[in-house]
C-alpha cells in the first residue's frame, strides 16, 4: 500500500507542474511615463494640457509626439513608449522638462511650473 501511495504521490506532483507558469517570460520592450504639473505654490494643476516630443526642436516648433490633459490628481499619463528621452511642457505655462524612459519601468516626473505664459 505504501508503494502505491508514493508512486500515485509522485506522479501527481510532476503532473502537477505541467500547469505552473514558465520562467522564461517576454522581455518589457515599452516604457510608462506619469507626468505631475505642480504650480510653485505646491498647488496641483488641473485640466492642464500636456505635451510630449520626442526631441526639444520638436517640443519648441509644436511637433508633439502625444498631449493629454492632467487629471484632478495634476497627472497625465503616457503609456506605451518608446525607450527614450523624451521633452514635455504645458499648453499655458512656459516651462519644460525632459525625461528618459525605459523599457518596462513607471517614470514618475514633477514638472514645476512658474512662468505663466505672457
Amino acid at each position: 500500500m505504501k508503494k502505491w501511495f508514493i508512486v500515485l504521490s509522485g506522479i501527481l506532483i510532476f503532473g502537477s507542474l505541467a500547469f505552473l507558469p514558465s520562467c522564461d517570460m517576454e522581455e518589457p520592450t515599452m516604457g510608462i511615463l506619469v507626468i505631475t504639473v505642480v504650480d510653485s505654490n505646491g498647488n496641483i494643476v488641473t485640466d492642464e494640457q500636456v505635451y510630449l516630443a520626442t526631441s526639444y526642436q520638436d517640443l519648441q516648433t509644436g511637433k508633439w509626439f502625444k498631449s493629454k490633459y492632467t487629471d484632478f490628481r495634476g497627472e497625465v499619463y503616457f503609456m506605451d513608449l518608446q525607450p527614450i528621452y523624451y521633452w514635455y511642457d504645458t499648453e499655458h505655462w512656459e516651462d519644460y522638462g525632459g525625461a528618459q524612459v525605459y523599457a518596462g519601468i513607471e517614470h514618475l516626473v514633477t514638472l514645476w511650473v512658474n512662468t505663466p505664459q505672457p
